[in-house]
């Protein structure tokens, strides 16, 4: 009797996992792909969200008061999944974004001017840390609102270190001069845009935006809105 037997060789085996290899680098890298343009079109509804939340809810008030993170959280303005209530940090710092970064709400002068607890408090800060590049680009090309009835004041994109706390009160001070409708300015790693500058204006462009959103290996990207 004779038995036909079959199978693979070891050359065909290993051409069956090459592909299989490749076929799954590929799937890999096409989840990566699609996992970062998840994240950052969430942080684009979740900013666009928490300004329409608060500006709803202070239509009626000649004043931000002392809008924070607290009072965000306490009155339901920012969405849930930003909210982490474990962190051993009080109310103010309980704010995430989805790439792990910090997220602060504060209420802020029109002008910037004033001693701190004297200002007038009739506009608001919104900052989102800890940003991938492809997400600062896609925030500094949003439109964001140009007419006045939008409330933008400006918008400050630029680099942060890794593992640095930035002051929310320079934020304010940053944005002191934009707000007196000074022109636009931008560099590398930094830009500040004002509705209806004619340098800088929001949404920024495209080439503008990579040059704003320069942030290096060891640097992450963040952006600061100030509304009235």
């Amino acid at each position: 009797m004779k038995v036909n037997q079959s199978g693979r060789s070891m050359i065909e085996m290993l051409g069956v996992l090459a592909i299989i290899g490749v076929l799954s680098v590929g799937g890999i890298a096409g989840y990566s792909k699609a996992m970062s343009k998840y994240r950052t079109n969430k942080v684009l509804d979740q900013v666009s969200m928490m300004i329409t939340n608060i500006r709803t809810m202070y239509a009626q008030q000649q004043t931000y008061g002392n809008l924070d993170n607290s009072v965000v959280i306490d009155m339901g303005l920012v969405p849930e999944e930003l909210v982490v209530p474990n962190l051993p940090e009080n109310a103010a710092g309980k704010l995430r974004n989805i790439f792990g970064g910090r997220v602060f709400v504060g209420a802020s002068s029109l002008d910037g001017a004033g001693e701190i607890g004297k200002v007038d408090k009739n506009a608001f800060i919104i900052s989102f840390y800890g940003l991938t590049r492809d997400a600062c680009i896609a925030m500094a090309t949003a439109d964001w609102g140009a007419g006045s009835s939008s409330g933008l004041l400006a918008m400050h994109i630029y680099s942060q270190s890794k593992g640095t706390t930035v002051d929310p009160t320079s934020i304010d001070a940053t944005l002191d001069a934009v707000s007196k409708y000074t022109p636009g300015s931008i560099t590398q790693m930094s830009a500040i845009a004002v509705p209806g500058d004619e340098n800088v204006k929001v949404p920024l462009s495209v080439d503008q935006a990579r040059l704003a959103c320069y942030c290096p290996s060891k640097s992450l990207c963040a952006v600061s809105w100030k509304y009235y």
